[in-house]
């Protein structure tokens, strides 16, 4: 048996707050690691710090939750696989990377999230339903849910300053992109996402 780590995550961004209180809930963001100190993260989410509309699979490290000096609140959860599983997951999340460009965010599922729905298009997710993926469980819809499911698995919660000694790691998330890149890329990712909608 192998071990994954699940983080729940309340960023200080204006994007995790407002999804906080729009949905009443602790934490705005999962994410998947496979460490204990959280030093890789993956997910999906926003591309860069100043593109809102940009997202799909990221590779997150902890400055990213640090920014301007901020802790973030955070809650991880150990859950333990078999090790074909573990080789599995592994081997997804490599084919994620190798394929990064073609990974992106479902913004459909997003907008319905509130709602508790889910709008299932190809290669394209939310942090949520990233983690059903992984962990092969379909039975929940909201960071909540899954929350509760894995009351049991908490190995820590609190600042992910203390719980990490990597805040000093580069992060691309912090390069600015232009408006014309933010533009450009939001318009052909949701082209895309309507091309992929399972249309009969």
């Amino acid at each position: 048996m192998k071990d994954i780590y699940i983080a729940f995550l309340a960023s200080n961004y204006k994007s995790g707050k407002f999804i906080r209180a729009f949905t009443r809930t602790r934490y705005s963001h999962v994410a998947l690691s496979s460490s204990p100190q959280l030093s890789e993260m993956y997910s999906f989410s926003r591309q860069y710090y100043n593109t809102p509309f940009v997202a799909g699979f990221v590779r997150e490290l902890p400055s990213r939750y640090l920014y301007k000096g901020k802790d973030t609140p955070v809650k991880v959860c150990k859950v333990s696989v078999s090790d074909a599983r573990y080789e599995q997951i592994l081997a997804t999340i490599h084919t994620f990377m190798k394929n990064k460009e073609q990974m992106k965010y479902n913004f459909l599922s997003a907008f319905f999230y509130p709602l508790h729905k889910s709008v299932k298009i190809r290669d394209a997710y939310i942090c949520i339903e990233f983690i059903r993926f992984i962990l092969g469980i379909q039975d929940f819809l909201t960071i909540p849910q899954l929350e509760k499911r894995l009351n049991d698995c908490v190995v820590y919660e609190g600042g992910i300053r203390a719980l990490t000694s990597a805040d000093s790691a580069t992060d691309d998330y912090f390069e600015r992109k232009s408006f014309f890149y933010q533009v450009s890329h939001t318009t052909a990712d949701l082209a895309l996402l309507i091309r992929r909608l399972p249309i009969k």
